[in-house]
């Protein structure tokens, strides 16, 4: 599900520092799901993430980010040691000062970066995603095309802010941990957000670009944008576009998506409803709904149907930390 978490922080003295924050977040749930082609079942999940932060004598910010449940899926995924070695999804690490932020790791790509799903707005989160893995939905775009490790460097100032990202190319597709020392420009990516309000709506656009060389005559491009608005009382809605060309590498091969989302939230009640559909035929819609109890808990309710295709559903306790 999609989470606000909680933390506890510690501090920790470590030889030549003066101090790091290390902030351990998690959550837990607990309920039941169901849907076409499946008996309603028993869910439950736990996650734990680390996250570790210092700054050096002349101001520069430097930090990681663990999040085991997606290292331990990495780790049993691996199938050599070069790649165990080297990098592990659900890790990120990065440094920031006055020159911007360089992230390195399991991060967004600057187009994923700059652009805001549809689902995500005004999303209290389900427990088992429903709302957002409807035949319709999509949420992300080129990234994870090759090794899946992204160094991302974005810049902001004032309302504007820019990124780009660069996915290193593999020998042999995506997983060998084998870096094609021939072309390492595998995936590229440039994003940009700008931030503003007018009459009392706060406004969010986003654009961005990304090319994916999948090794064929021609390289798949990708080009995106969201716009978001927020308004008084609690109402949200945004929208996206983007325009694929020569999916996967293949020439002829395009498509577009379009995706809706909206979202309200009145003291305790958080609502969302989202709609997705591609070009080449395949919609669906998503819905989610959450009460929160106070101190990290909620009861969350999540709808998702595809057309022509199966809807889930899911219900119960989720608990944040």
């Amino acid at each position: 599900m999609k989470k606000v978490l909680f933390a506890t922080t510690a501090l920790v003295a470590t030889a030549g520092v003066a101090s790091a924050d290390v902030t351990v977040s998690g959550y837990a749930e607990m309920g039941l799901a169901g849907g076409d082609m499946m008996e309603t079942q028993f869910i439950q999940d736990i996650d734990v993430t680390f996250s570790l932060s210092g700054t050096t004598d002349n101001g520069l910010t430097f930090g990681a980010s663990v999040d085991l449940d997606e290292a331990a899926d990495d780790v049993g995924a691996l199938d050599n040691t070069m790649q165990n070695d080297f990098h592990h999804g659900g890790v990120a690490v990065f440094i920031s000062g006055n020159f911007g932020t360089v992230t390195m790791g399991d991060t967004d790509g600057a187009l994923d970066w700059a652009l805001t799903e549809a689902g995500n707005v005004g999303n209290p989160g389900t427990l088992r995603d429903d709302e957002t893995t409807h035949g319709g939905y999509l949420g992300s775009y080129g990234d994870g095309s090759s090794d899946g490790q992204i160094l991302r460097y974005d810049y902001s100032f004032g309302d504007f802010a820019f990124a780009i990202s660069m996915e290193q190319d593999t020998v042999g597709g995506a997983g060998n941990g084998v870096v094609d020392a021939g072309d390492t420009n595998g995936n590229m990516a440039l994003g940009l957000r700008y931030s503003t309000s007018a009459g009392g709506v706060d406004l969010s656009l986003g654009l961005g670009y990304q090319s994916t060389d999948f090794g064929t005559a021609n390289d798949q491009s990708i080009i995106g944008a969201s716009v978001v608005a927020s308004f008084a009382g609690g109402f949200s809605a945004g929208i996206q576009y983007s325009d694929w060309s020569d999916v996967g590498g293949v020439a002829g091969a395009d498509n577009s998506h379009l995706g809706i989302g909206v979202g309200y939230s009145m003291d305790a009640i958080s609502l969302h409803a989202n709609y997705g559909e591609y070009d080449s035929g395949a919609s669906g819609f998503g819905l989610a709904a959450a009460y929160d109890l106070g101190g990290g808990a909620g009861l969350h309710l999540g709808y998702g149907s595809t057309d022509g295709g199966a809807d889930t559903w899911s219900f119960g306790l989720a608990m944040s930390f």
